[in-house]
């Protein structure tokens, strides 16, 4: 009875060990030879039986061992990069403003391609895929007109984000935002005019990691205001795409 007893503990104890472990053995001999399997029985100071993957059982004496350790498998590696993600970014792009719509239309807007700045580029998770994202930004977009100054307006832009592990050096992120755009009127010979309104920006950035604090941003956005100027007398819808490039610190 107590040698059944003694089996049924062992028994249990090997397989709360396995439970806690799952990590398969790698054995190193010392004719460079590389074993990786479970050990399966153990004689201390003398030798080894290992079982490998294709269910071999073999047996290795002490003296011909380098050393044993243990490997992680891949699946505990990818958990592990997955949690070691870092939560957000803080950076700055530039890039192009593309007019679509009535404000690229001639006998509208008028506007031409421009160019856009983010001085702020900000994302930051709460939890493995939703977070929040901002954007401080400046854009001028030229007229088709000689001797015009640009339309020009900027604004600050807040929403959620959803962001998504692509590799171990690549993420994405879609970030819908709402916000405050401030627009300057062109001066079209009755001087100029500045008006603020209501914003929204729908965008995704693709975020390579290049080292453990710095990323390269690539970045899509679509962009819409329509501020109305009253000395002016008229509204104007504004709509851009903007493509831009930039570079950001990773936050822990």
């Amino acid at each position: 009875m107590k040698k059944y007893l003694v089996l049924l503990l062992f028994a249990l104890i090997t397989t709360v060990s396995f439970g806690q472990s799952n990590y398969p053995d790698v054995v190193y001999l010392k004719n460079g030879s590389i074993i990786r399997g479970v050990i399966i029985e153990q004689v201390p100071n003398k030798s080894i039986k290992i079982e490998t993957a294709d269910k071999s059982v073999v047996v290795f004496q002490m003296d011909e061992i380098e050393k044993i350790t243990k490997e992680t498998p891949p699946e505990t590696k990818e958990l592990k990069n997955n949690s070691d993600r870092r939560k957000g970014y803080i950076g700055l792009s530039i890039g192009a403003s593309i007019p679509i719509g009535d404000f690229a239309d001639e006998t509208n807007g008028l506007a031409k391609t421009g160019i856009q700045l983010n001085l702020v580029n900000f994302g930051y998770r709460f939890s493995e895929n939703f977070g929040i994202s901002a954007t401080w930004f400046g854009a001028a977009n030229p007229l088709d007109l000689n001797d015009i100054d640009p339309w020009s307006y900027g604004g600050l832009m807040v929403g959620p984000l959803l962001s998504f592990p692509l590799s171990e050096k690549a993420e994405w992120d879609f970030r819908p935002m709402i916000g405050y755009s401030v627009t300057r009127v062109p001066d079209l010979g009755f001087g100029t005019e500045q008006a603020s309104s209501f914003a929204f920006n729908i965008g995704t950035v693709f975020r390579i990691n290049v080292g453990n604090k710095v990323a390269l941003l690539l970045s899509a956005d679509y962009f819409s205001t329509k501020p109305e100027f009253e000395d002016y007398n008229f509204d104007q819808q504004i709509g851009t795409i903007s493509l831009g490039f930039g570079v950001a610190y990773r936050l822990k």
